[in-house]
């Protein structure tokens, strides 16, 4: 195929498939099973991909760029909008809408400064632009630039003064400074500004989840399901209403809805997952961890969890081979390293124990339980003054909790041992 054909295919999927002009958060969805127009869609993108400076000189190469981009953002796919978005602001760098949808991107992907940075940029074009403002507000809230964030979004609502995700996004500053009342009448402004706004109502639903008013959340997350009864986050909220009330099997009931949704969701594969282990369904929460790896295999929390799993069902070995997984993504957490150097003590591996155990420690000075199991460590090690000294230094980080218990005993163990050596 000529490489002027490959634009004008593209083009022609692109139709076949359909790609929305605007994206938006909460209507980003993964496909299920492909459809034949978007199987060689992705086809004639991975030959595009081999032909781009070839045709950097055709006029229709960045609109076909950020056509794909914008699938792939629809898709929840942001690894891959994102590289197409840089490639085609590479050959324009004026496309306004590009920026904005770069930002989102980045913003939903958990980078907030990139955001911050892509906002930016599509504001130095437009700085009049609405959706670039609003985002750009709630991606300064994300580095906790607070002023920056309220100045974004109240010149939204200046060009704008109903606009609806601007309301939304005052709400959002509110609730980020922990005034809940305040947020709670931006998103009610916000909510019938647009006659049931979906995105406002989840986060009152969100709002009230939090502030443990569980029929007020219940009601708007059921609002919500009636304008869009696949919403998943509304869906997975709902889950999360019925865990806090301690309705397992009602949770779980909306958990298995949510991710039947949104499948590539780690996050609401690991609510699952903990679900079925409260109700001890060992096997079933561990295949849930699992999909959440499957899902993002650099989740650390998914990792983890499924070596928890593990040793409730006695298997220590793969246990500690998801452990060493998390700690490889994440080498300082202290949390994993201090279940690891657990696992460790069971199998009398002390040594290596101990080296988990100082390197929680390093992470989290403040935490006594690192110094108690060090201690414990050292002991069996027979390295016995060191042993007394971590034992004193544990007690004093216990008394400042207010931990007596645990102080009085770890000053009882330093006496001991100082009587021993």
């Amino acid at each position: 195929m000529e490489p002027e054909d490959l634009i004008g295919r593209i083009e022609e999927k692109l139709i076949a498939v359909g790609v929305p002009n605007e994206v938006n958060p909460e209507l980003i969805r993964p496909r299920g099973l492909l459809s034949v127009h978007r199987k060689e869609l992705s086809e004639l993108e991975t030959l595009l991909q081999n032909a781009v400076e070839a045709l950097k000189g055709d006029s229709r190469l960045p609109g076909v760029l950020r056509a794909l981009a914008d699938l792939h953002l629809s898709e929840g796919v942001y690894g891959k909008a994102i590289i197409q978005y840089e490639i085609c602001l590479s050959l324009n760098s004026k496309q306004v809408e590009a920026w904005v949808h770069m930002g989102l991107a980045y913003l939903l992907a958990g980078s907030a400064k990139d955001a911050v940075s892509c906002f930016g940029s599509a504001l130095a074009i437009d700085k009049k632009n609405i959706r670039a403002l609003i985002y750009m507000s709630m991606a300064q809230l994300e580095v906790e630039e607070y002023e920056e964030a309220l100045k974004s979004v109240e010149t939204a609502l200046k060009f704008n003064p109903r606009h609806p995700r601007a309301l939304m996004a005052k709400g959002f500053y509110f609730k980020k400074r922990g005034k809940k009342e305040g947020a709670i009448t931006w998103l009610n402004k916000a909510i019938g500004s647009e006659g049931e706004f979906i995105p406002a109502l989840m986060e009152l639903g969100a709002l009230y989840l939090e502030t443990e008013k569980y029929d007020d959340a219940n009601q708007a997350l059921v609002r919500v399901l009636k304008r869009d009864s696949e919403q998943p986050y509304a869906i997975s909220m709902m889950g999360d209403v019925a865990f806090a009330q301690k309705d397992y099997n009602q949770a779980l009931f909306y958990y298995d809805k949510a991710v039947s949704v949104k499948f590539d969701d780690a996050n609401l594969w690991i609510r699952k997952g903990d679900v079925h282990r409260i109700m001890k369904s060992y096997k079933q929460s561990q295949n849930a961890y699992q999909k959440a790896i499957n899902a993002d295999p650099e989740n650390i929390e998914a990792w983890a969890k499924n070596g928890d799993i593990h040793l409730l069902m006695d298997d220590e070995n793969t246990a500690l081979e998801y452990f060493n997984t998390a700690l490889a993504l994440k080498p300082d957490n202290a949390e994993v390293a201090h279940r690891r150097g657990l696992v460790y003590v069971s199998q009398e591996r002390y040594d290596e124990a101990l080296v988990d155990f100082d390197a929680a420690f390093s992470v989290e000075p403040s935490n006594p339980e690192h110094l108690y199991h060090r201690a414990l460590c050292l002991e069996k090690l027979d390295r016995f003054p060191e042993a007394r000294r971590t034992w004193q230094i544990a007690a004093s980080l216990f008394e400042q909790e207010g931990n007596e218990v645990k102080a009085a005993e770890c000053n009882a163990k330093a006496k001991r041992i100082g009587k021993n050596e």
